[in-house]
């Protein structure tokens, strides 16, 4: 099963304990705050892979006019039970559905860490055709190794696929595909079932 394929299957399973564990976290919010404060009020943002809505539902208390998209339905019907004044689409984040210019942010919340190395460069420039011109995504990855298929720490018995980042690796993919990096950081996990030892937020600009 390729790493799409698996992601979409084991979200379907663990959907119902992934949102009781991290709806109401607030753990990346002050990293997510010094995003905002970047954007103008009402900018228009797509969250990326938006799983239960969490992040969709703060941006929208917010003021911000967002969309949601995730490919895994169980997600989609939690995030718009969850958020129902929120606008949810099924989609593959490497092959985004919009116009050109459509968006004025971008926020990619553990997702592309679903995503194989070699398909990275495609979703990035995709990620940069949806931009309009000065428009920022907003990366909230995870530290450690790429491309590796290892055991759910949510259900016993099913797997997942991970690519972890390094601040420099992220760093280059980000300006090997039309964007500049603002600023990044690196923060050690405080999530016991993290697999991963510190999560990065990186904050890049397009080029255009």
């Amino acid at each position: 099963m390729n790493a799409n394929k698996l992601a979409v299957s084991t979200y379907k399973k663990i959907a119902n304990k992934y949102t009781d564990l991290y709806f109401n976290d607030q753990t990346d919010l002050p990293q997510i705050n010094k995003f905002l404060v970047e954007l103008k009020p009402k900018a228009k943002i797509l969250d990326v892979g938006s799983g239960p809505g969490e992040y969709a539902k703060y941006l929208l208390d917010k003021g911000f006019e967002v969309e949601g998209i995730d490919l895994s339905s169980a997600m989609l019907r939690i995030a718009k039970k969850k958020v129902p004044n929120g606008k949810f689409s099924r989609m593959d984040l490497r092959s985004l559905l919009y116009p050109a210019e459509t968006f004025n942010a971008l926020l990619v919340a553990y997702s592309i860490i679903h995503i194989p190395s070699a398909e990275i460069p495609k979703t990035l420039m995709g990620f940069n055709r949806v931009l309009k011109s000065g428009g920022l995504v907003f990366l909230i990855t995870q530290k450690g190794k790429p491309d590796q298929t290892v055991d759910e720490p949510l259900k016993e018995g099913e797997k997942m696929f991970f690519n972890f980042f390094t601040k420099k690796r992220i760093a280059k993919f980000l300006t090997d595909n039309g964007f500049t990096v603002v600023r990044q950081e690196e923060i050690p996990s405080s999530d016991i079932v993290s697999m991963s030892s510190a999560t990065i937020y990186t904050l890049a600009k397009v080029i255009k």
